[in-house]
């Protein structure tokens, strides 16, 4: 089991080093079991369009190293806060105005304050630089590693009670959720998960994209304790065959689809490092045709919140459209209009609009994308 900043359990000899670092450190988190991170590198790949898959070759390597970064945590400074953010945590998170820089949220908190809540988000952006640069490099073995660390770093973020400070159910009256449901259920159901091959998409900003992974765990987190709560019930309190079969009974849509999220998504981080390297040969790929360009890859913009110009950069199949709505969903203003994509345009609010949120409407060939905003004073 885990105790903050130890969220994965990969081995005996895991668990028992976990335990003799808690001794030592007053703060303590936990995540996806080994076995999930496993299934994890071992259905990433799948989603690899035919230009890239050549990277399927190295799948073994992904697969051997995916937990090294649990192995290496106790020994590794700074290691432990690269698995979890807490976003619940920061009071803007729920007041839905939350920097995604780093060096402003350090402004506002500490950096102690943001470094002791989790910095997964940063970290898979420092990771797909990493890969980015080695595949500039034509460096396939380094990047195997590399990719091995982004499929931990995302599985991670994908997991639920990654992404609150009620990490082990201790501030709700469900402590021991956090091994309960990663651990334990999922070993007794990992044999059940199925993927299917979906499309990757680029995606402009790999910081963003991860915040939006978070979003989507930290909705998980409720349902899960509630399902705990019905479990236990079920099973008088005792954690018997009952009580992890209802927990997965009330858990595997949500849970499949965040295992599922976590592939799709190493692989499109992995597609977003190639794309930013220039595109580079990979040996032994399929097609020299890269049919996920013409495919739509979203909308971003920075910085988030925002008070004057707001710079967006988008990505789809035109003709495209990009236009700002209200929260109401009103249009208030078309920015671009029988685009072609991708390019980047930018959004400077009049005077008579104030603070508040706003949303940003790629439409284009291939369906709609909507990104929100905030708006400071």
């Amino acid at each position: 089991m885990r105790i903050r900043n130890q969220r994965c359990v990969v081995s005996a000899l895991a668990v028992l080093t976990a335990m003799m670092f808690a001794i030592m450190t007053p703060t303590l988190a936990l995540a996806w079991g080994g076995q999930t991170h496993r299934y994890i590198a071992q259905n990433y790949s799948k989603h690899l369009p035919a230009i890239i898959d050549g990277l399927r070759a190295y799948d073994s390597v992904v697969d051997q190293k995916v937990n090294d970064p649990d192995i290496r945590r106790p020994n590794t400074p700074g290691e432990s806060y690269r698995h979890f953010i807490d976003i619940d945590a920061y009071p803007e998170y729920l007041q839905g105005n939350l920097s995604h820089d780093r060096a402003t949220l350090e402004s506002l908190h500490g950096a102690s304050f943001v470094l002791n809540t989790g910095i997964v988000p940063w970290a898979v952006g420092d990771v797909v630089a990493t890969l980015t640069g080695q595949f500039a490099a034509h460096d396939w073995n380094g990047a195997a590693t590399t990719i091995a660390d982004l499929c931990h770093y995302v599985g991670d973020a994908t997991q639920p009670l990654h992404c609150t400070k009620n990490y082990d159910g201790q501030l709700s009256g469900n402590s021991g959720i956090h091994s309960r449901y990663e651990t334990t259920m999922m070993g007794q159901h990992i044999g059940e998960l199925s993927t299917p091959a979906s499309v990757t998409v680029f995606y402009p900003s790999a910081i963003e994209a991860m915040f939006d992974i978070v979003d989507d765990s930290w909705a998980g987190v409720a349902p899960v304790l509630a399902a705990d709560n019905t479990a236990r019930a079920a099973s008088g309190g005792s954690y018997n065959t009952t009580y992890y079969n209802s927990l997965w009974n009330s858990t595997q849509a949500m849970t499949r689809a965040r295992i599922n999220a976590a592939t799709l998504s190493t692989a499109s981080f992995v597609y977003t490092a190639w794309r930013n390297a220039g595109e580079p040969p990979v040996p032994g790929s399929n097609s020299g045709v890269d049919p996920a360009t013409s495919s739509i890859s979203g909308i971003d913009a920075w910085p988030m919140p925002f008070r004057g110009v707001l710079e967006i950069r988008y990505q789809g199949r035109g003709p495209l459209a990009v236009d700002v709505l209200d929260s109401a969903g009103r249009r208030l203003t078309r920015l671009v209009d029988e685009g072609s994509g991708p390019g980047t345009t930018r959004w400077t609010p009049p005077g008579k609009l104030g603070a508040g949120m706003y949303f940003l409407r790629l439409t284009s060939a291939d369906g709609t994308k909507v990104k929100r905003v905030v708006r400071l004073d």
